[in-house]
């Protein structure tokens, strides 16, 4: 790749390449280093460009690469809020929590293969693989009308079931 080429093919994406490297970075002068090892790599590296195809994902990753390794450098935390973080609350739930949630799936998991064939698999095709009623319509050769009474009849019998299990 000549000189002509380069800027042909490298220069336009410069106000990208600042963006992508600013919103790593979080420093208009570090974005701007950071363009500048990246322009510097590229045309150092501009006879294996020829080869690539995407020459804009190619050098979009090289600055990502030269940004992220100058975060590591100064040990500075990417974030997204740059030198202020808000202040949040931990919202994790708790160990005890965490583990109650785990049984009551495993729970729900056990009634689920309690229910008809048909309503089980319209509920899992529902709530696992998100699918929404026509899509499980489409996939069971099912009407929309069916699909939406299985789904309301298994749900309605795993909260019944599930009530009588944790009481």
């Amino acid at each position: 790749m000549n000189e002509k080429q380069f800027k042909g093919y490298i220069m336009p994406l410069h106000k990208t390449l600042y963006a992508y490297a600013l919103a790593i970075l979080r420093d208009e002068s570090d974005a701007a280093d950071c363009l500048q090892d990246a322009f510097t790599k590229l045309w150092e590296n501009r006879k294996r460009l020829e080869e690539v195809d995407n020459v804009a994902a190619y050098a979009t990753v090289t600055v990502r690469h030269i940004a992220l390794s100058m975060v590591s450098r100064t040990k500075r935390p990417v974030t997204a809020f740059g030198d202020n973080p808000p202040d949040v609350a931990d919202t994790s739930p708790s160990p005890a929590a965490a583990i109650e949630g785990k049984d009551n799936l495993q729970t729900v998991a056990d009634l689920l293969m309690r229910l008809p064939e048909n309503q089980r698999k319209v509920v899992m095709m529902s709530a696992v693989t998100g699918l929404s009623n026509s899509e499980i319509s489409s996939a069971t050769g099912l009407s929309d009308d069916n699909v939406r009474v299985l789904l309301s009849r298994g749900r309605k019998r795993i909260r019944q079931l599930f009530s009588l299990h944790t009481k």
